[in-house]
């Protein structure tokens, strides 16, 4: 039998997700997008989006913005997070047995706000501190003044250093010839373990999972294929974030090859894991991801918004 995707399936519980667009992954420039939350809402409006996350890096600061413009769009505003935390995977081979890295959690639909945003607040310091370490770096790799590039890094996140991110620095870099294309900047030193990589001290994967829960939220897996991990690790990785308690994952990206999408598909199903559909949207800063473009479901798979809305 050939391998489809369908719309969402109606379930008892979602009868009214049926044909709503959703798009539960974005960012805004309380992170690292361009378009502030006003701007962002707007966006959605005009690509006819009915169901929204803002969903920004360690950060909670652009949601009272967003609520509002959104009640006055008439879109229902999902709240949001994009949690950085630590985890170990294990299982590889000689000096690969053990893997560090960071991966990315989202946070939906939690309702305690004063528990979640205190404990991000460590985060949110210690990734302006890995920003600015990442820009000494960048300087003595390439022999340009550090002041120069930070504040020039720090335009970029509106002049707030704990919002700096890696996608901020590629930008100065793409503009200062530095690379050739943002990717690039990635690939030869902001990537993980590349040379001008600066891990960011946060909670650990299961943590995360647990903060959410105690927050009122679902945990969801961000973009579980972009981690620069095997095929054998992502599925570990998605095994792992189920045993932790996570209640979904995110499906790949349309311009992600379809073996891919059928990787995962079949680790969420063997997890019984629900599924959760982003666009992960930046603005100007990754123009190749659009608001709106997400993967449809599968048959079979459940919308982690489901348990949200009903």
């Amino acid at each position: 039998m050939p391998y489809s995707l369908t719309e969402i399936t109606p379930t008892q519980n979602a009868q009214s997700l049926c044909y709503k667009r959703i798009d539960l992954h974005s960012h805004s420039t309380c992170s690292d997008g361009s378009n502030t939350p006003t701007q962002l809402l707007q966006k959605a409006n005009e690509a006819n989006i009915d169901i929204f996350a803002l969903t920004d890096h360690d950060t909670l600061a652009g949601i009272p913005e967003a609520r509002a413009v959104a009640e006055e769009l008439g879109i229902t505003l999902i709240n949001g997070v994009e949690i950085s935390c630590q985890h170990t995977l294990t299982g590889g081979y000689g000096k690969n047995k053990a893997k560090d890295k960071i991966i990315h959690v989202l946070g939906l639909g939690f309702t305690d706000f004063t528990e979640m945003n205190e404990t991000l607040t460590h985060i949110q310091v210690s990734r302006g501190n890995r920003g600015r370490m990442i820009v000494e770096k960048m300087a003595e790799l390439t022999g340009h003044d550090f002041n120069e590039m930070w504040q020039a890094v720090l335009v970029k996140a509106d002049g707030n250093p704990d919002a700096v991110g890696r996608a901020h620095i590629a930008k100065v870099l793409l503009e200062q010839e530095i690379v050739p294309t943002m990717q690039k900047a990635f690939d030869k030193y902001l990537a993980d373990n590349k040379a001008a990589y600066v891990p960011i001290e946060t909670l650990s994967m299961e943590e995360t999972i647990n903060l959410i829960h105690r927050c009122g939220g679902k945990a969801v897996l961000a973009h579980p294929t972009r981690y620069n991990l095997s095929a054998t690790r992502v599925r570990k990785l998605i095994a792992e974030f189920a045993q932790f308690g996570g209640d979904g994952c995110e499906l790949p990206n349309n311009d992600e090859p379809l073996s891919t999408r059928r990787m995962v598909d079949r680790s969420i199903a063997e997890h019984g894991l629900q599924v959760s559909t982003g666009s992960d949207f930046h603005g100007s800063s990754m123009p190749w991801r659009k608001l709106g473009d997400v993967p449809s479901l599968a048959e079979g798979q459940t919308l982690v918004l489901e348990g949200l809305l009903s």
